[in-house]
């Protein structure tokens, strides 16, 4: 095995049989912003063809920033067409194949242990569980924030050490065709559907249409692999080697609330383990059964994992506490769905030792046809909400937002708002990604609220 380099040069000639490469190099980037010395920087067309589904498109072209790229270090660059530039070039038919053919042969090239992870909901968190966990007692490489597509799946696996003992990777979808072939792209051993839920369904005729994508992960299993699913879903599967988490289930966790978490008692084929976690919400706790469920088919034994779990964490913006100036704010800002825009506002109106409980609540995108009673459907949902504002299209004919509707955030006055808030408050904010997140609005929130006077 060659330390020196994520890839030699040998090693990229043999993944490009006509490449003449002496170099290595020490990574992979698609983007001349985030460029290490020593990366090869591989030069994405804005436009994949039709082998994707529509929204896959950017205006960018990477050759355009090659130049860029090589002055920040670029070592290598791959390009599909004829380029001047001081470094090697790796000459492609079509770069994003290029990033397909690297990964697939990082792939072929290592021993690890490979898990597949897809879901509606809650991936990236899950990921970063198994990460915590193993990493203390493997060599884990994960793939980093939500790279589930058609460019960062095989940029994760191209990034993957041969050296791994285990390789974590989210796989998404919001089209029909999309994940059975990243799924054989990264061949898992383990296969997981985290849960199937009305998101990103604007592009499927329904939910069982939904489903069906999902379990089609299962198509890139590798010989002798096994499938992760929650109970619900074990009768729709196919395959000969199955785990299926959830109440009924090979692997089954409860949970009880403390003043500082959850106390978690999970069951796993028998095996009874109990922790305590810094989080609450029966999502969680779903989730950690196919934690355990994920753990156990890579043959680890549940007291050894028990210890590392009091230290798992939630990434930002999928639920975190933020207690700020007196005032408790709910970041569930990174995305939304039904189904979780339902158990966030169950959660907030929960906490009862808590003055007043404030929901600002972004559309939910995707949706299609659905849309509009989703929407309308959340103002059943206020059980113990005291003021809810709303934002967006898709929350425009509802009549629940006791304190206004605003088509966009730019219309809100946050520091008006911030500015009425009382010790002790609770607020939460949840929705899709680019009504919130993409807008850093939970950033904002918490730096007027923490403002002296």
């Amino acid at each position: 095995m060659n330390n020196q380099f994520l890839w030699s040069g040998k090693e990229l000639q043999t993944a490009f049989a006509s490449a003449d490469i002496a170099t290595g190099v020490n990574g992979i980037s698609i983007d001349s912003r985030t460029i290490t010395p020593g990366d090869l920087f591989v030069a994405l067309s804005g436009n994949p063809g039709p082998r994707f589904g529509g929204g896959s498109e950017s205006a960018g072209d990477g050759h355009n920033f090659i130049e860029m790229a090589t002055n920040a270090g670029a070592s290598v660059v791959m390009a599909h067409r004829e380029v001047t530039c001081s470094v090697p070039v790796l000459l492609v038919d079509d770069t994003l194949d290029g990033l397909w053919q690297l990964g697939s042969y990082s792939r072929k090239r290592t021993s690890a242990k490979v898990v597949g992870i897809t879901g509606s909901s809650g991936k990236t968190t899950l990921r970063a569980w198994l990460q915590a966990i193993l990493s203390p007692m493997a060599n884990c490489h994960a793939s980093e924030g939500s790279l589930n597509n058609h460019w960062g799946v095989p940029l994760s696996l191209a990034r993957m050490a041969a050296g791994s003992d285990v390789g974590l990777f989210e796989i998404g979808t919001n089209h029909p065709g999309e994940i059975e072939p990243l799924s054989r792209l990264v061949e898992p051993d383990i296969a997981l559907v985290l849960n199937v839920l009305p998101a990103h369904i604007g592009n499927f005729s329904g939910l069982d249409q939904l489903r069906a994508e999902k379990l089609s992960i299962s198509h890139g299993l590798r010989s002798g692999g096994t499938l992760v699913v929650p109970v619900g879903l074990a009768d729709h599967a196919s395959y000969p080697k199955i785990i299926s988490f959830g109440k009924g289930g090979d692997v089954y966790a409860e949970g009880w609330p403390t003043e500082s978490g959850t106390v978690v008692r999970i069951d796993v084929a028998g095996t009874v383990v109990e922790c305590e976690v810094p989080f609450i919400g029966a999502e969680r706790i779903e989730s950690i059964a196919a934690l355990f469920a994920v753990l156990s088919a890579l043959g680890f034994d549940p007291k050894q994992s028990v210890a590392h779990i009091s230290a798992l964490e939630i990434p930002r913006g999928r639920g975190n506490l933020l207690e700020v100036g007196g005032i408790t704010v709910v970041d569930d800002s990174y995305n939304a769905n039904p189904v979780s825009m339902k158990m966030s506002l169950a959660h907030l109106g929960s906490m009862k030792k808590h003055h007043r409980r404030i929901a600002l609540l972004g559309e939910m995108l995707e949706l299609g046809e659905a849309s509009l009673a989703a929407h309308q459907e959340m103002g059943r949902h206020l059980e113990g909400v005291d003021q809810v504002y709303t934002f967006g299209q898709g929350f425009a004919k509802s009549s629940f937002a006791r304190h206004g509707h605003f088509h966009s955030i730019e219309e809100f006055n946050l520091e008006d708002f911030v500015g009425r808030l009382e010790p002790g408050d609770s607020v939460l904010v949840k929705g899709s990604n680019k009504v919130f997140w993409k807008h850093d609005f939970v950033e904002r929130l918490t730096a007027f609220i923490d403002q002296p006077g």
